[in-house]
């Protein structure tokens, strides 16, 4: 038997919708992004333009460990129409690569969700 070991690097660029919460009438959605010094995310609500969320934490510095830890962001949402809706998230490093589409062909050989780091889309039903 032989045994390789080897290290975990750095993960691709990734964002993901997390929970969305209300206060009143508003509406607020949470995320996290990682794989990458994150230097933006954007927020797409059904078929709508993409939107920049807010970052939390410090601007990140490109050859430190803490440019790859992940960075929480929220989007104000407001006060979206009743009923169920797709909301998909994208980010963006400090080199302006991008997130990809499900639709790119870099994804098309990965299998699982844990392989592939396309845009995640969450359903939200609004009461």
């Amino acid at each position: 038997t032989v045994w390789t070991f080897a290290t975990v690097r750095h993960d691709r660029l990734k964002s993901a919708p997390a929970k969305v919460t209300r206060r009143g009438s508003r509406y607020a959605i949470m995320g996290a992004a990682w794989g990458a010094p994150i230097a933006a995310v954007e927020v797409q609500i059904d078929d709508g333009p993409w939107t920049a969320a807010r970052l939390y934490g410090p601007p990140p510095r490109r050859r430190t460990s803490r440019g790859y830890a992940w960075r929480f962001w929220t989007f104000d949402w407001g006060t979206p129409a009743p009923g169920e809706h797709a909301v998909t998230s994208r980010a963006f490093d400090v080199d302006g690569n991008m997130q990809p589409a499900p639709d790119d062909p870099f994804l098309a050989s990965k299998r699982t969700f844990w392989e592939s780091n396309g845009h995640i889309t969450r359903r939200v039903i609004i009461p």
